[in-house]
């Protein structure tokens, strides 16, 4: 039988190496890249509402109450956006810094983001296993094109392709290390984990309606017929994946 920690740590690995999958992708080429990202997007709106609708919240309310839950989803969301926003007023402007500037602080908000992303993997799995393994789809299916588009800003801003994708990967690592940082203070954390899910609960939400649906409406070819009913499908199929993962692993 596995342990927590064996749970958490194969978890965030997995998420860190499935992360440079998502990067390695973009040397298919610029065109094809942007053609399947979208697509992978839907897929990953699913799954983070899938996760936050069907796993995290329902697990927060048993642990504390609605009002305190709901509070920390309030505040997770707003937390990630001002985050997100005094990540983009420190990005260099076009001509007024050097060319690898704005690559690397790209790579110090992957950095904090992906560490974010191993505490959330290790708080799941403190709960139950379950949830952990839900979370862990959720974080990974969201993670590959953020990672895809975070790896062209590189590219964009001068690296190398290697140096870019060696660069990457010492940084999914951070999730490993968060993760890991969790699971040495659970004591602490037990006793936060009810409002703590709601913190995760208003984040995953905010990468969903803040950072991912915007860009399927701005997809090209959006307003076709077929691409609004692939979209729609793969958020369906999102959800259901969720589901499911809940309905075996509870048994």
């Amino acid at each position: 039988m596995m342990s927590i920690l064996s749970w958490i740590l194969g978890a965030s690995f997995l998420t860190s190496l499935i992360s440079l999958v998502g990067r390695s992708i973009v040397f298919l080429g610029e065109e094809r890249f942007r053609r399947f990202i979208h697509y992978a997007m839907s897929l990953a709106v699913g799954t983070l509402l899938g996760v936050v609708f069907l796993d995290l919240l329902p697990e927060a309310l048993e642990l504390a109450g609605a009002r305190t839950v709901f509070f920390w989803v309030l505040v997770g969301f707003l937390l990630f956006f001002i985050l997100e926003r005094g990540l983009f007023l420190y990005h260099c402007r076009e001509g007024e810094c050097p060319v690898h500037a704005f690559g690397y602080l790209s790579l110090i908000g992957d950095a904090i983001h992906n560490f974010l992303d191993g505490v959330i993997i290790a708080l799941a799995f403190l709960v139950n296993i379950p949830l952990g393994i839900a979370t862990s789809f959720a974080v990974i299916f969201h993670e590959v094109p953020q990672e895809m588009s975070d790896f062209l800003v590189l590219l964009h801003a001068g690296f190398e392709r290697r140096k870019a994708l060696f660069y990457n990967f010492l940084i999914a690592l951070t999730t490993v290390i968060g993760a890991f940082l969790t699971y040495l203070f659970a004591g602490v954390v037990q006793g936060i984990i009810g409002p703590a899910l709601g913190l995760v609960a208003g984040n995953f939400l905010y990468i969903a309606a803040v950072n991912l649906v915007p860009e399927l409406h701005e997809a090209k070819h959006a307003r076709k017929k077929t691409v609004a009913l692939a979209q729609i499908s793969l958020i369906i199929l999102g959800i259901l994946l969720i589901y499911f993962v809940g309905v075996i692993f509870e048994h």
